[in-house]
């Protein structure tokens, strides 16, 4: 199955609140979703787990720009008109606090069936749902959010909400929903559930605000307008999330400029991918990604006058 643009669009579209459902272990066509895949490693005073909720099947469609670049990078890379991009989630643990960055997909089939392991991730890690003390949103699409719902509200009942400021404003504004169009405002939609069930327990970050002792969050706009990076220093050890900057660690990296089909500024996602980059590389710090090659920690290196990304190896 390749998902392209308009389908996402008009599939987030068509999806009332109503139809998103919690998380379980069987899914309702009595399918159960395969053993979670994580890995986990220290960072200094924290661990930082990588759980991949799912794959999402993207269609060449997505990426646009210079055409004939993108598809012989595709090429070479060995794909053509299916583009896989992971789904993860991170769970970031300290000695006083369970925090955990995005929640992938949930219950949601908007990229197709296979999503929805974040729980029996948590599960197997030995993370129950109230022990999240916080969940930080990077930014509030679909596959970043839909795990925060379950069946009667709120899938972590204990857990603080942060969101960039400008995140929240953009997705809470009337406005920019009916400037939006149509096939987009099922997203206003979901945003807008994920607050209400959250009501009471938001909290809205600042650039360059520290939001939880060693965890900094940076925006970094265009995908979204408040879409957002962390800083997480532990230490001895440190990691720059780098979410959505990239949905393709071999397209977007040799290609900075290409345009993905649900950034709401391409010119200024590409803008601020190549600040993110050039910082990444001069600054020679691990990363992490939403969409990079599972489990999505490496390093960018400047390649001439692009970039190529490093997977990091670990013990």
């Amino acid at each position: 199955m390749t998902i392209t643009r308009r389908q996402f669009g008009t599939l987030a579209a068509a999806t009332p609140l109503a139809g998103f459902v919690h998380v379980a272990t069987a899914r309702a066509d009595g399918h159960s979703p395969s053993a979670p895949a994580m890995v986990d490693m220290p960072l200094g005073s924290f661990r930082i787990t990588a759980i991949l909720d799912g794959i999402a099947p993207l269609g060449r469609g997505f990426f646009f720009g210079d055409e004939g670049a993108i598809d012989a990078v595709a090429e070479a890379s060995g794909l053509g008109e299916v583009l896989p991009a992971p789904v993860s989630a991170f769970l970031l643990q300290s000695a006083d606090q369970t925090i955990l960055i995005d929640a992938g997909m949930g219950g949601l089939e908007l990229l197709g069936p296979g999503f929805g392991r974040l729980a029996a991730a948590l599960a197997a890690a030995g993370v129950g749902e109230a022990d999240i003390d916080a969940v930080i949103v990077t930014h509030m699409h679909p596959d970043h959010v839909g795990g925060l719902l379950g069946a009667s509200g709120a899938a972590f009942s204990n857990a603080e909400l942060i969101v960039a400021e400008a995140e929240h404003g953009f997705w809470t504004n009337a406005s920019m929903r009916a400037q939006a169009p149509a096939e987009a405002q099922g997203l206003f939609d979901l945003a807008g559930g994920v607050l209400s069930a959250y009501d009471g327990r938001i909290t809205l970050a600042s650039d360059e605000e520290e939001i939880v002792p060693g965890v900094t969050l940076m925006v970094s706009p265009g995908h979204t307008m408040g879409h957002s990076l962390l800083r997480i220093d532990g230490g001895d050890q440190a990691l720059l999330m780098v979410a959505d900057t990239l949905h393709s660690a071999d397209v977007h990296t040799a290609l900075p400029d290409t345009g993905f089909g649900f950034d709401t500024d391409p010119t200024l996602a590409s803008q601020s991918r190549r600040r993110v980059f050039d910082m990444a590389a001069a600054d020679k710090m691990l990363i992490a990604g939403s969409h990079i090659h599972f489990p999505g920690f490496g390093r960018i290196r400047v390649d001439g006058e692009a970039y190529r990304y490093a997977p990091a190896t670990w013990m």
